[in-house]
């Protein structure tokens, strides 16, 4: 099943195997809900959130305009 994926794809079946390896650790890692900081980390991550929003034109569109859903 795997050597047929990965041909339909044009892809090594260990080129196939990475790449779906490294997707499921990126999903997983992003599922988690704690991570360490050192002081200089977290300061910047502060940082970051203390910051006022900005908007672009582009995103007050986005943000006003109907989803598909809704149209």
């Amino acid at each position: 099943m795997l050597r047929r994926a990965a041909e339909v794809r044009g892809e090594s079946t260990n080129d196939y195997v990475l790449r779906n390896a490294v997707g499921a650790a990126q999903s997983d890692l992003a599922d988690l809900r704690s991570f360490v900081a050192n002081e200089d980390e977290w300061r910047e991550i502060e940082s970051a959130l203390s910051r006022p929003v900005t908007f672009n034109a582009a995103m007050v569109k986005l943000l006003t305009s109907p989803s598909v859903l809704e149209r």
